[in-house]
């Protein structure tokens, strides 16, 4: 393996992992303009609060309260996945 290739592979994984933690940041750090328009009046029973007595709205503003933890996981879903179609479409060794 040649010293250009190695140091390809090194700075594009110093790249994407600088990249994540940016978003990351970024993502924890920003407010989203989109959550000023939820109506707290705006009330939608998906799941039976029957039993549960008050769940489904702890869980929900829980998640609303959050949105930051699910957008970071989200785009770790969609960069990996990227990241494994890169390798799926890589040169293989000649040898093989």
């Amino acid at each position: 393996m040649s010293k250009m290739n190695r140091y390809g592979n090194v700075a594009a994984a110093f790249t994407i992992v600088i990249a994540l933690l940016v978003f990351s940041w970024l993502s924890v750090g920003a407010d989203f303009p989109v959550f000023k328009y939820t109506s707290e009046t705006l009330h939608r029973q998906l799941v039976p609060v029957e039993p549960y007595d008050n769940i489904a709205k702890l869980v929900s503003r829980f998640l609303w309260d959050n949105r930051a933890f699910d957008l970071t996981g989200q785009a770790f879903v969609i960069v990996a996945s990227v990241v494994c179609c890169l390798a799926l479409l890589k040169l293989g060794e000649e040898g093989h």
